[in-house]
């Protein structure tokens, strides 16, 4: 099991992600209360490895993380994933999964917005990423 982390300065997505890069559990839960929910997910299944995007305020909320590793007396380490591409990552995954219905099924998707906090879905993408699951490169991007 992997514990993966999409770092944020008021919310933060968190989620346990099977081997197979399948999505046991998902949050997004406020970055203040962050250690309270941490634990708790780390006390449901044993888990292999701690990793965690590289993106707004990781430097903080790595050490936060460490300190709570130490802690719990974890031989767990702080694994940063770059987190290039992962919010388009984490809308397209929840876009697919919250197909639009009735007349929003004539916009097109590109046009969709999200309109919920996907940073559950980004750290299921950091995961995916850090198990070799998904690239950054797989957001379709045209290179140019």
């Amino acid at each position: 099991m992997i514990f993966a982390m999409d770092p944020g300065s008021e919310k933060t997505g968190i989620a346990l992600v099977e081997e197979d890069g399948s999505l046991c559990r998902k949050a997004v839960v406020p970055t203040a209360d962050l250690e309270k929910h941490v634990a708790e997910y780390l006390d449901l299944q044993p888990v292999r490895a701690f990793v965690m995007g590289n993106g707004t305020r990781h430097r903080e909320i790595q050490k936060r993380m460490e300190a709570l590793l130490r802690k719990r007396k974890s031989d767990l380490r702080v694994s940063l994933v770059n987190e290039k591409y992962t919010t388009e990552m984490g809308e397209q995954r929840y876009k697919k999964e919250h197909p639009p219905k009735g007349l929003a099924r004539l916009i097109p998707s590109g046009m969709r917005t999200v309109s919920v906090p996907v940073d559950d879905y980004v750290a299921w993408m950091i995961g995916e990423i850090y198990l070799g699951r998904v690239r950054p490169e797989d957001v379709g991007h045209r290179k140019i």
